[in-house]
């Protein structure tokens, strides 16, 4: 067990950090604290002694060194009574407790802010304390987000716990230098900015950023009308979820939704079941293979439907003269690019960064919860089915068999909602769902989709799982006697 005696306190955002405080200084903890969050501590009557007089280092360069300091990191990496002769040499004191969160540097780039406030932003110190304390967890107990502090008792910390608190500290920390990572590398990126002719809608204006390191080659079209915002969209989310697979495959979207996706040994074929699941939805869309279009494959698509923009990563000579045809159909280049580990949006002037959900789902472990066990095959279609479910927007709900969609319910409110649409698609199309595989993004939260799904058909369903309802699905599930997989990973996409 870690009794906190002393405690360091630096923290960007206050949350929460009275409430800490208070619960600290009633357990008698002295607070060592720096700058602002010193500062606001005083401000609010609490005893605190400032990193400046501890250390007798003032702060330098605006701020930027303070806790970057033998006697700070000598009390945070200190080894108890093994180290306690040289820590007492050093003058300094054992320092239990570190409580820190980092500089906001995603939310400054997402601001459009200038690069000198950005790189100010880059947390040095932060990150040293933090890794320090993670590090020598069974000494040190380390906080790096308010929402720990309640959880923390001040007298008794077990070293699992601590472990816990350490683990998160490295995945934080991992986190935060991917991102810098990438605003670094984009900075040297030569962006280009391409004016479109308005944005989602006329009254909209809107503009393309792009480079050479792009996963589409939107600047150099073979062929087409000019791309517009709306086609951007559309491209990238038709690309993202082809390039899910494997196996040759061809997703058709509108409206940044899959409307139809399949694989086959031959992307004819895959071309003919990812058109075949709604062709009506498909008029007007946009097509992305993950393998080069041959003649065969460009005539059918051309015979078949009116298309805004194709996709792949290369075109037979015989398919860009067939394609010559349709001067109006945007042609374009797909790279072999690894996606981007980030994605950001801004909404009202508010910016927004996540990693992007790059989990790969060749590599599950499906726990399969009820008595009937798929086959692999089935298996297989589960797989696919979710790699499309993770690709439509929440709450999504995806049919498919044989490598194929055979229905998909996107963007309602409610997942039974979508489980309806999903089922009424594949019954408009005349599609044969008897024994099909149902995929959902994430969990049930009531046994309605499951006695829906085997009312209709469905043999095999796959879902993350992790409702408090769980036991009430898979019961449902047996009654009916199918088959239910658990992946324990939501992919919710708003």
């Amino acid at each position: 067990m870690i009794k906190i005696k002393t405690a360091l306190i630096s923290v960007f955002d206050k949350t929460g950090i009275l409430d800490l405080a208070e619960k600290l200084a009633s357990n008698n903890v002295e607070i060592i604290s720096s700058g602002g969050t010193a500062k606001y501590l005083k401000e609010n009557g609490f005893d605190v002694t400032e990193v400046s007089d501890y250390t007798a280092s003032p702060e330098v360069f605006d701020g930027r060194v303070k806790t970057l300091h033998p006697k700070i990191h000598a009390g945070i990496l200190a080894r108890g009574q093994k180290d306690s002769v040289e820590l007492k040499m050093l003058g300094a004191k054992k320092i239990d407790l570190v409580v820190v969160n980092l500089y906001p540097f995603s939310e400054e780039v997402a601001k459009n802010s200038s690069d000198q406030e950005i790189i100010e932003k880059i947390d040095i110190g932060g990150p040293a304390m933090l890794r320090a304390a993670a590090k020598n967890f069974q000494h040190t107990v380390v906080l790096c987000s308010p929402e720990q502090y309640d959880g923390l008792k001040v007298d008794s910390v077990s070293l699992e716990q601590s472990k816990e608190y350490a683990g998160y500290v490295f995945s934080q920390t991992h986190e935060y230098d991917l991102t810098i990572a990438e605003w670094l590398s984009a900075h040297n990126k030569q962006l280009i900015t391409k004016e479109l002719r308005y944005g989602e809608n006329p009254h909209q204006e809107a503009k393309l950023l792009t480079d050479d390191e792009a996963p589409i080659d939107f600047l150099n079209p073979l062929q087409g009308k000019e791309i517009s915002y709306n086609n951007v969209a559309d491209s990238i989310a038709s690309w993202a979820c082809v390039s899910e697979f494997e196996e040759p495959s061809i997703c058709i979207v509108k409206h940044t939704n899959p409307c139809g996706v399949a694989s086959d040994e031959k992307i004819l074929e895959a071309y003919r079941k990812a058109f075949k699941t709604d062709p009506t939805s498909a008029f007007g869309g946009v097509i992305a293979s993950n393998i080069e279009l041959d003649e065969s494959t460009v005539e059918e698509m051309l015979n078949n439907q009116f298309i805004e923009v194709l996709i792949a990563p290369n075109y037979s000579t015989k398919a860009l003269e067939m394609l010559k045809s349709k001067p109006n159909i945007r042609v374009l280049r797909s790279r072999n690019v690894p996606i981007d580990v980030h994605e950001s949006k801004h909404l009202y002037g508010v910016g927004l960064m996540q990693s992007t959900d790059i989990y790969d789902l060749n590599e599950i472990k499906l726990d399969v919860v009820t008595n009937n066990m798929p086959k692999d095959s089935e298996k297989e279609d589960l797989i696919f089915a979710m790699k499309v479910a993770k690709h439509v927007k929440s709450n999504a709900i995806v049919l498919a068999k044989n490598k194929m969609t055979l229905g998909i319910g996107a963007g309602q409110m409610s997942r039974v909602v979508s489980t309806k649409i999903a089922f009424m698609k594949a019954e408009e199309e005349g599609l044969n769902v008897e024994d099909c595989v149902l995929a959902s993004d994430a969990f049930f939260p009531f046994r309605d989709n499951i006695d829906l799904a085997a009312e209709k058909g469905a043999k095999h369903i796959i879902q993350p799982g992790g409702s408090v309802k769980d036991n009430e699905v898979i019961s449902a599930a047996n009654e009916h006697k199918l088959t239910m997989a658990l992946t324990g990973v939501r992919h919710f996409k708003h």
